[in-house]
């Protein structure tokens, strides 16, 4: 086999994309993860230290996000530790939906444990 056909082999295999394209894009998704629960922390603290209360809008978000996320790896991979990560990020989504939820109602002013 010559490189290009190598190469054009590698690229029907991948959807039309290079290996070095599917890393990038691993490496981009992953840099975002860990960016997004910086800025999730960062609102977190900036909230405590005004206010003295936990929002949890940016959490609810994040979970969700990355719940998608792992449900979307599982339905490609067939992995079950995707399932089981996917389904560990759903039960806090569903917490932090709750808490959201109380909190719209009026029920709770802020999270349990916040002064």
């Amino acid at each position: 086999m010559t490189k290009e056909e190598i190469l054009e082999k590698s690229r029907s295999d991948n959807g039309g994309k290079d290996i070095e394209d599917l890393e990038v894009q691993k490496s981009a998704a992953t840099v975002a993860y860990f960016s997004s629960f910086g800025l999730c922390f960062l609102i977190s603290i900036l909230n405590w230290i005004f206010t003295r209360q936990i929002k949890i809008e940016c959490w609810l978000v994040f979970f969700g996000m990355v719940c998608v996320a792992f449900f979307v790896k599982f339905a490609r991979l067939k992995k079950l530790h995707e399932l089981f990560v996917a389904c560990c990020y759903l039960l806090i989504f569903m917490v932090l939906l709750v808490l959201f939820i109380l909190q719209l109602s009026g029920k709770t002013g802020s999270v349990p444990g916040a002064a």
